[in-house]
């Protein structure tokens, strides 16, 4: 490519933080040069993005917690539509985050922008119509899941299956012993990842009851590490409820956490794919308020919700979901792992293989950089909107 483009990303929370970043961190990779500006977080900052907009401030979950934001994410979303108007990027790319970025989107539509979207909303789980926004509105969809190809393609989306950014991932960063014996936590006895999620209403939502499944856990196995990956951006004053009680908080180094983990209970999300890849026996959970999760019931046509139930198209992992989410059942469901001990490892290792085999080879940050460079030198701006 010859001269740098000008690129406009947007990430809203921290899964697509991370993805955003590998993207732009491929894009490099490939020769390619390009200025970023936009939303998100610390690792796309740390890919020398420039970040108008904190995706702290866009991190939102459900109905209830959006109508008490709202003011706060119009303003954050007039400054993002303000820039695509002054800076007049040649091309946005915008990571999953949907209700937000759908609207910038559009905004991009009217200015004539080129819109690329990268993991797209999961629209063959729920509101299928937004497939026509995304056959009307975006220009390159490129997709993670092999079935989310064939479903936007027969909807008349132009569509590319990059892969999986996860596909490759297979183990904690540290060797067990050394992430252990940094945290002064003894070799011979269980260790429990208890997820809560990464967005402070998350957290404070689900934390209450993973501590209290952890803290019934202790009081049958003395000794064992109850550890809590404390996602950058969140408030200590949601830990503290909970410093001096039998769990821990241990801040950037999620992996680690998670892929040591003898048993898991894992809020539903990204992190429950991560989980089943690096073969952690887990049990996902997930509570929202009550109108959130009363509507969605209504609108979701798939039976499950996590990633590795959907993947598989079955109840490979266990999952308490709303009233089921309780402190006794999360508790029992992870005694039943450790009792299992080497079995319930077997069956979360081929619980892994089998959502690998799904989702495809690795490299997809690669493939997807190589599809928007592609993209973007073969950009024509039109002078209008227009169908892509």
């Amino acid at each position: 490519m010859g001269n740098a483009r000008n690129l406009m990303v947007v990430a809203g929370e921290h899964s697509g933080d991370r993805h955003a970043a590998a993207l732009v961190r491929a894009f490099g990779r490939t020769g390619a040069a390009a200025s970023w500006f936009g939303a998100g977080g610390p690792a796309l900052a740390g890919e020398g993005a420039e970040i108008l907009v904190p995706m702290e401030r866009l991190a939102v979950v459900g109905i209830g917690e959006v109508l008490s934001r709202l003011p706060s994410l119009w303003r954050d979303m007039g400054l993002l539509k303000e820039a695509l108007s002054a800076r007049r990027p040649d091309a946005v790319v915008l990571v999953d985050f949907p209700d937000f970025n759908f609207r910038l989107a559009r905004k991009a539509r009217a200015l004539g922008i080129p819109v690329v979207y990268y993991i797209t909303p999961q629209v063959w789980a729920w509101r299928k119509g937004r497939a026509r926004f995304l056959r009307d509105a975006v220009d390159l969809c490129l997709v993670i899941f092999p079935f989310e190809e064939t479903f936007l393609r027969e909807r008349g989306v132009n569509v590319r299956f990059v892969g999986h950014p996860l596909a490759e991932l297979a183990g904690p960063p540290s060797p067990r012993g050394a992430f252990l014996g940094r945290h002064g936590l003894p070799l011979d006895k269980p260790v429990v990842a208890l997820l809560p999620g990464s967005r402070a209403s998350e957290v404070r939502r689900n934390l209450p009851i993973l501590a209290e499944a952890g803290s019934l856990l202790a009081g049958r196995r003395p000794g064992i590490s109850l550890l809590v990956p404390w996602a950058e951006g969140l408030p200590d004053s949601l830990w503290e409820p909970f410093a001096g009680g039998p769990l821990r908080r241990v801040a950037g180094e999620y992996l680690d956490v998670l892929g040591h983990a003898d048993a898991a209970a894992v809020a539903s999300g990204t992190a429950t794919l991560e989980a089943a890849l690096m073969g952690v026996p887990q049990v996902i959970v997930y509570r929202v308020k009550k109108i959130t999760y009363e509507v969605g019931r209504r609108l979701v046509r798939i039976p499950r919700v996590g990633l590795p139930n959907v993947v598989l198209e079955r109840e490979a992992v266990p999952e308490r979901i709303q009233d089921a989410f309780t402190g006794p059942g999360v508790c029992g469901e992870l005694e039943r792992m450790l009792a299992d001990g080497v079995q319930a490892k077997d069956r979360a290792a081929a619980i892994a293989a089998e959502v690998r085999n799904k989702l495809g080879e690795g490299q997809a940050s690669a493939r997807a950089a190589r599809a928007l460079v592609e993209f973007v030198e073969g950009i024509r701006r039109p002078s209008g909107p227009c169908r892509p």
